[in-house]
């Protein structure tokens, strides 16, 4: 279980045989589980969903998510940063959002025109939708734009590639953020700011995101004098600047130059004739040119709309209020296209590490009846 959990806590979706092929790779390794003849059918994946609370669902939009109690923790949250806006008076310079997002080296359009009727509709990729990486954007309440801080899965950096200025690279096994890289965030994005250096007190927004929320990163804060506020799981899309108003317009921008690159870019083939990925250099090219191209107006009313920089005095809190509404009336009859147009929470597989044998996975596919024993599970591992 916490397998799924660390994978959904990334954005990484989780499907039924992945399940299956994690709990066999575990079977084999755990040796007190004595659980030799353990195969993990469709039928124990099913139980073990259930007994989890588990269960395989469509990407939904925004307003699908938000939980029962979402107007209570808006409005602690925003008395809460109120309170420390009254107490250190910020400027709005100083007040800051962060916000990892996944991407692909492969950025189809979700849809396309095409004749009526067809039961298959094609969308021209290079066939690398699952080769994916890490960006961590920033921004201020005052429109400023933090360098973008872009993690390729790699163990070691890339030799020989000239990326473009303005731009923090990284690399990590599994091409995401971690505890260390969230500490390098901070060090050379956040603290490098307009007024950092100086260590002016500032207010820093971040996700419920398990490394958000360390010592070590609350220490490293401490340090610069930034006050942290994490948003409440499961509201960032209210709360988020960079969710409500930034990371949209900032990926539409990215894919219709990835199409470019697509339709109009010279491209190399391997052997077997499948085109080659962007280069790492384009890629940190294209986004650095669509983050300079966004609006700083965008992400100030983002700020606004989420009540962290908006009056003290309450008099713009119903933008924040009026969103919630029309999202709520909206949800039912637009769930299904707006599904579609949310590029939040991608989804990506990365088994390089989950590996197993195909005779393993043969075994498995071939044994979905329910004649195993009821298997509880496995001790967490990390």
């Amino acid at each position: 279980m916490t397998w799924v959990v660390d994978r959904r806590q990334q954005g990484i979706g989780v499907s039924v045989v992945e399940i299956r092929l994690k709990a066999t790779q575990l079977a084999k390794s755990e040796a007190e589980a004595k659980v030799s003849e353990f195969k993990a059918s469709y039928g124990w994946a099913v139980r073990f969903m259930e007994r989890n609370g588990l269960a395989v669902r469509r990407r939904t939009t925004i307003a699908q998510k938000l939980p029962e109690d979402h107007e209570t923790k808006l409005l602690e949250l925003q008395q809460f940063v109120i309170r420390l806006r009254k107490e250190h008076n910020y400027e709005l310079a100083q007040i800051g959002n962060g916000d990892q997002t996944p991407l692909t080296f492969d950025l189809p359009y979700d849809r396309t025109v095409n004749d009526k009727g067809v039961k298959t509709v094609n969308i021209r990729t290079t066939g690398h939708e699952k080769s994916h990486f890490t960006v961590m954007l920033g921004c201020t309440a005052d429109g400023g734009k933090l360098p973008p801080f872009i993690i390729f899965k790699r163990k070691t950096f890339p030799k020989g590639v000239h990326f473009p200025k303005g731009v923090h690279i990284r690399v990590h096994p599994k091409g995401w953020m971690d505890e260390a890289l969230t500490i390098e965030w901070l060090k050379y994005v956040w603290s490098r700011r307009p007024g950092g250096l100086l260590k002016k007190r500032a207010m820093l927004v971040l996700d419920s995101f398990r490394c958000h929320r360390m010592p070590s990163i609350k220490a490293e804060l401490k340090k610069m004098k930034t006050d942290l506020v994490i948003i409440p799981g499961g509201m960032t899309c209210l709360l988020q600047p960079l969710d409500v108003a930034v990371n949209k317009p900032v990926k539409d921008s990215l894919r219709m130059k990835w199409n470019s690159w697509l339709t109009d870019g010279s491209h190399t083939f391997t052997a077997g004739g499948r085109m080659r990925q962007p280069t790492l250099a384009d890629v940190a090219q294209w986004l650095l040119n669509a983050w300079n191209e966004l609006d700083p107006v965008c992400i100030v009313n983002g700020f606004r709309k989420c009540c962290i920089s908006n009056a003290s005095d309450g008099s713009e809190d119903d933008i924040l209020w009026q969103d919630v509404q029309e999202q709520g009336d909206d949800a039912g009859d637009d769930a299904g296209d707006d599904a579609d147009e949310d590029d939040d929470g991608g989804v990506y597989y990365d088994g390089e590490d989950d590996t197993i044998d195909v005779e393993d996975m043969r075994a498995m596919l071939s044994s979905d009846d329910d004649s195993e024993n009821d298997f509880e599970g496995f001790p967490s591992t990390n």
